[in-house]
């Protein structure tokens, strides 16, 4: 099997048969040394974990951009094709199949400048291709974990989940400042608008020159519409990449009747018949549906289809809707349940998965030491936990980040009572406010605490996600103290 996905959905062919990364239920068995294509994201290493499966990676070849790598060169966040067996399988989401992988493959989605930032809507283009970040995208090359840390004109690498307006970010790697001729961008996508006569065309909505490109350095007849191309140069100015390159490269392709798994945001919809994940054709009719309904489908939900293609169309047996994360706690680990990868921070249980990032910013290895899992972290070591609740109302870690000490305590999420203007309670942790603590509304402009607190808004209305941070309380342990009354440190921010 030696097909690349260049449209970087999540996209594993371990689904129905594997019962990888998905449900729960006794129907997904695994038949022994499988053989596998798994599409997604770099959620771990000791050896390689993608959806849920830990692939050895002792013999595997490993390409990066099309050139020969190793895998000491992966890293968490990047989106990968994972092609080899699978010799066991059980339920993914508490526990990790085992793999040999036979091939790992890694394409960037775009490597070039920063041409615009919104930290509004935490929002960037590269070289006018919009990219979206969230509480999952791993930042590198920047002590930031978020798009404080980057400017226009840094050059930076996106790998992530193409989707038609945009790209949202798995991994965003600073790599340096964009030097106009002398750094090499580089992009992968589809060709459209193509105009032989000018030269241009748009590769994955990013404008491009090839106009006076050797015919040695162009697909064989030229560049055409619909052609997966590779795109490489050293100049972008006015808005237009210019050209130095532009090579054919083969893209997401499944036969009929493979067995398919993709993951990702749900776009086109008409019917539960006619959708799109991840550019690729949906007919749900005959599907189990879980953590949802079918009118729960709609453009931007987030899903996991599982199927066989039937020509171009994937014909769903499953769709599984995947929570989002709403929820950031930056705190201690108070205490470790291994029996069932938690830990408590702030009075608060965290259920780590499969699927959980791990990161190690710490002085402890630093993100150099790529085998940071839970059975590393150890009581008293800070991390920065990005969640949801689960349908039990359970904390379940999206990523997880040692980081170094420090007294700040940190919490984002939905408020779930308040008491003006003293204190509001929020994810099980109580904040509490004082004359002079730092009231902020959703565009970081200083307001008072009445303002403040008329418009914080509590069930039964829409809650209002909210950002805290502040230090240890001398009476609680599950509370955060935003007095200032015993540290400098003490601010809270309506968020988006």
């Amino acid at each position: 099997m030696n097909r690349w996905v260049g449209e970087l959905a999540v996209a594993s062919i371990c689904g129905v048969l594997l019962g990888c990364g998905g449900g729960s239920s006794s129907d997904e068995v695994t038949p022994a040394a499988a053989e596998v294509v798994s599409v997604g994201t770099i959620t771990g290493f000791g050896s390689v974990i993608v959806n849920g499966v830990r692939f050895d990676d002792s013999g595997a070849t490993v390409t990066i951009n099309d050139q020969a790598a190793s895998s000491a060169q992966l890293k968490v966040g990047m989106v990968v094709q994972v092609e080899g067996n699978v010799n066991a399988c059980p339920n993914a989401d508490v526990a990790l199949c085992e793999g040999i992988a036979a091939r790992i493959r890694f394409r960037s989605n775009i490597e070039g400048p920063i041409t615009t930032i919104n930290r509004l809507t935490n929002t960037l283009q590269v070289m006018g291709r919009d990219i979206v970040v969230d509480d999952t995208t791993v930042f590198e090359g920047t002590t930031a974990t978020d798009l404080a840390g980057l400017s226009v004109g840094d050059m930076v690498s996106v790998s992530g989940l193409a989707e038609q307006e945009h790209v949202r970010a798995r991994l965003l790697e600073r790599t340096g400042t964009f030097q106009n001729g002398t750094t090499p961008v580089m992009l992968y996508g589809l060709a459209a608008s193509v105009n032989t006569s000018l030269g241009t065309c748009a590769v994955d909505g990013v404008q491009v020159r090839f106009q006076g490109v050797p015919a040695s350095d162009l697909p064989t007849g030229g560049v055409a519409n619909g052609q997966y191309v590779n795109v490489q140069g050293k100049v972008y100015d006015n808005g237009v990449m210019t050209a130095d390159r532009i090579q054919l490269r083969d893209r997401i392709s499944y036969p009929d009747a493979s067995v398919v798994e993709l993951e990702g945001f749900v776009s086109g919809f008409i019917s539960v018949a006619n959708f799109i994940v991840g550019g690729q054709q949906v007919d749900a009719t005959g599907a189990i549906f879980r953590n949802g309904t079918a009118t729960d489908l709609k453009d931007g939900v987030k899903v996991e289809v599982e199927g066989t293609m039937a020509g171009a169309v994937l014909v769903a047996s499953k769709v599984i809707f995947r929570q989002e994360v709403n929820a950031q706690i930056v705190a201690p680990i108070q205490s470790k349940n291994g029996s069932t990868a938690s830990f408590v921070v702030l009075g608060q249980s965290v259920l780590t998965t499969p699927l959980t990032l791990f990161l190690d910013s710490s002085g402890k290895g630093g993100r150099a030491t790529p085998t940071l899992g839970y059975a590393d972290l150890a009581v008293a070591d800070r991390v920065d936990v990005r969640a949801y609740k689960d349908s039990a109302g359970k904390l379940v870690a999206r990523l997880v980040e040692r980081t170094d000490p420090d007294p700040v305590l940190i919490a984002k999420g939905p408020v779930d009572v308040k008491a003006p203007v003293t204190k509001f309670t929020m994810l099980g942790i109580d904040v509490a406010t004082g004359a002079s603590t730092r009231y902020r509304d959703e565009f970081s402009n200083l307001i008072s605490d009445a303002e403040f607190y008329a418009l914080l808004q509590v069930p039964p209305a829409p809650p209002s996600t909210t950002r805290v941070q502040g230090v240890a309380s001398a009476t609680s342990l599950n509370t955060i103290d935003a007095t200032r009354s015993t540290s400098t440190r003490g601010e809270v921010e309506l968020a988006h």
